[in-house]
């Protein structure tokens, strides 16, 4: 196993300015869902965001929620 350390660029600062701005979303936030595109995810789980919700590329789950 191993993992993968995503540095916050300023590439990366600027594209979570525009998700945040976007989505209406808190800009911390926005630079998780920025990181885990860089990253390569395809879903975060989350009980802050709006599950069900894609933003961009990513799909929020909200783990505490039944099915």
């Amino acid at each position: 196993m191993s993992w993968s350390v995503v540095v916050n660029t300023p590439e990366l600062i600027v594209q979570a300015l525009d998700l945040e701005h976007r989505f209406r979303i808190s800009f911390w936030d926005a630079l998780i869902l920025q990181a885990a595109v860089h990253g390569g995810a395809t879903t975060v789980y989350s009980e802050d965001l709006a599950s069900g919700q894609k933003y961009g590329a990513i799909q929020v789950i909200n783990p505490l929620i039944a099915p």
